[in-house]
Order: C-alpha cells, then structure tokens, then sequence
C-alpha cells in the first residue's frame, strides 16, 4: 500500500518554489509544493497499514477486553508518549509515477499532472489522537511551459487550502538523480563502471594484467618459442660444417 488521496482532499499548501532544472543542455521549469494534511490518526494507515496502532493506544481500554470486527476503535493515546513525536518515513526517499489532480479558476480549469513525484514523506503526533502529514509535490513536465499554469502553482502558498487528489502508481519507482516527467531514466553504461574499456570494472582488468603469475605452468605459446630456438641452433651448426 502507498500513500494516496483517492478522493479530493483540503490540503494545507506550506510553500511553492518554482524553479528551473538543468537537462543537458536545457533548463526546463519545475516547481515544489510542500503540503500538510491534520486530521485524526487513522490517516496514518494511509502512509502504511497498522501504523497508527504502532504510535497509538486507549489507556481507557480494559485489558483483553474484546473488540467488534469492522470496526474502528478510536486511539486517542500516544503509546510512548516519551518518545519523539515527529517521523520521516522512508527518509531520502522520492517515488515517481503520482498522478496530481487540482481543480481551479473558471471554465473547468485544472491541473492533471502525471509521473509527479512525492518526496519528503513525514508526520507528526499529537496526544488526543490528531496527526499531521507533510510531504512535497515534484514536477517539471512539459505542462509548465504553460504561464498560466506555472503562475497558478507558484502562488499556491497564497491560497493557503486547496482541494486536491494526489494517486499512487501501481508499482512505486524510485525517483533517481536525472528525473524527467514521463521519460524514462537514462540507462546505465553496457556490462559495467563507465570508464572502462568494453565495460569491464577496475576488479576485472586487474585480473586480466594479473592473470599469469609465477609458478603457472608454461603455455603452448612458450613450448613453442623453445622448439623455434632449438631449430635456430641446428640451422647455425648444419651452416658452420658447410663452411
């Protein structure tokens, strides 16, 4: 399960940085927009199953006292209420593949973004059974080239809540160094380390200098350099009875 916001959803938007990336040659637009999201610590399931009961418990609630199936017993109790009470989860990480959805302006307008990724994922906790999740919004598609849209988003902080949808990918991917929306990562050297001839890594060519080392015994090649010497030498005696 991967965090999503499967129906529109008020999110708090923190911070809008726009900015512009460098491709090769070309400086693309990107922008991120930073987020939170308060509400009560079910939400925390939506980050991952079973981690609201990891951080949170009812001191009310008796001892083995039996729960009805489906549903919701309310946690209002830190378990640890010594321990820090703000996470990052997944620290470093980024996935790509998201889909954004924002409705604004008139006539319809919206944000329909793909391959966006989410990054800085964390949460913090409070006693009485109320979360707030944080994370950033990555994109530099080629819908920025679009002014409007561009202005839109970078004033985004201004507006303080939005509606919005924010949909996970089937399968998360690690968004790497080089992220382009909807191209695909730039592939790696064929067969190993760049640098090296035909692929090979350092461990590799040194094996190969390396390869023939003392107390091997001698090769083809060096029986046959012996029988060459051999033949030099009756060549030059058969010449000296000649003479």
């Amino acid at each position: 399960m991967s965090f999503q916001l499967e129906k529109p959803t008020f999110i708090t938007i923190t911070n809008a940085n726009p900015r512009r990336e460098l491709h090769g040659d070309e400086k693309v637009r990107a922008i991120d927009i930073a987020f939170s999201l308060k509400g009560e610590n079910t939400l925390l399931d939506l980050i991952e199953p079973g981690l609201r009961e990891h951080h949170y418990c009812d001191n009310a609630l008796k001892s083995g006292q039996e729960t009805l199936p489906d549903v919701v017993i309310p946690l209002p109790n830190l378990r640890h209420p010594r321990l820090p009470t703000a996470y990052h989860y997944a620290k470093g990480e980024k996935w790509r593949g998201y889909r954004f959805v924002w409705d604004w302006g008139t006539d319809e307008s919206h944000v329909d973004f793909t391959d966006v990724v989410l990054a800085n994922l964390h949460y913090e906790l409070n006693e009485g059974g109320s979360v707030t999740i944080m994370g950033t919004i990555q994109y530099n598609g080629e819908e920025l080239q679009d002014n409007d849209v561009y202005g839109e988003l970078s004033g985004l902080a201004s507006e303080g809540e939005i509606s919005a949808m924010l949909l996970a990918p089937a399968e998360l991917l690690p968004a790497k160094k080089g992220y382009r929306a909807g191209k695909p990562d730039t592939p790696a050297a064929e067969g190993g380390t760049s640098g090296a001839p035909g692929g090979a890594d350092a461990t590799d060519l040194f094996l190969e200098k390396h390869s023939n080392t003392e107390g091997d015994e001698p090769t083809d090649d060096s029986d046959a350099d012996a029988d060459s010497d051999a033949d030099a030498d009756a060549d030059s005696d058969d010449r000296g009875e000649e003479a």
